[in-house]
């Protein structure tokens, strides 16, 4: 069985991750596990998964197939910290794709920053920034309806040059960062780090424990934000056929 719930603190960042992710696409409770998916943005590594996985069923694991299937879905399965289950993966055909690593930071600065915060008027402006960073400019318009409903409850911000964005999420006394990206011809600018310097600042004036993201090994930012002075609390292997 996974050892999550002998660490309070992955407890907590995975809470927070599970909560986050349900407010971006729908879900699916299994006994010992949970499906994620949304038909509006198909095979994404982070929003089409089967994840918290606590036991070994294979019974779970052919439903999940069928909802991939069903949704036209690439199948990513994330392992945390659970060596017989990436065995039983690996006897059923998948193969390691890809790691996620969970880093938090805590805040150790009083700058003063600034940042755009979106209303549900801007919305698209948000959108479109996002759209451009993650080069999928044919989901602007669902993209731009999940941040319509889900902005009583997510912090969207973009940078003062409109070129790069984030969101926040405030969950167990951690600030979740997530959607972080710039648009290709301003990259290398600092952008970025700026509303990464933002949220740390908003850790500490909301008297919050921990800045937390999640970064994905293929995207070889892993260095980046370790050298930003993150510190990697865990990681989930994630499978797919």
């Amino acid at each position: 069985m996974s050892s999550i719930g002998n660490n309070p603190l992955i407890t907590r960042l995975e809470e927070i991750s599970q909560s986050f992710t349900g407010m971006w696409a729908n879900s699916v409770s299994f006994k010992c596990g949970t499906f994620f998916f949304n038909p509006s943005l198909p095979n994404d590594i982070f929003l089409d998964k089967l994840t918290n996985i606590t036991c070994i069923s294979n019974e779970m694991l052919d439903n999940a197939l069928i909802l991939f299937d069903k949704h036209g879905t690439t199948p990513y399965v994330y392992a945390l910290n659970y060596p017989k289950l990436e065995e039983n993966l690996l006897e059923k055909n998948f193969r390691l794709y890809d790691v996620q690593h969970v880093l938090t930071k805590v805040p150790d600065s009083s700058k003063i920053l600034k940042a755009h915060m979106i209303s549900t008027d801007d919305s698209m402006l948000w959108s479109k920034t996002f759209c451009q960073a993650y080069d999928c400019n044919d989901c602007i318009i669902p993209v731009d309806e999940i941040v319509k409903k889900s902005i009583s409850f997510i912090e969207y911000y973009v940078d003062d040059s409109i070129s790069s964005c984030v969101a926040l999420y405030e969950k167990n006394s951690i600030l979740g960062l997530y959607c972080l990206g710039t648009i290709p011809r301003m990259r290398k600018k600092g952008h970025s780090i700026s509303l990464i310097d933002f949220a740390i600042n908003e850790v500490k004036k909301r008297n919050l424990e921990l800045l937390m993201l999640e970064t994905y090994q293929r995207d070889g930012l892993l260095d980046f934000y370790l050298k930003l002075g993150f510190k990697e609390i865990y990681k989930k292997n994630i499978y797919t056929i």
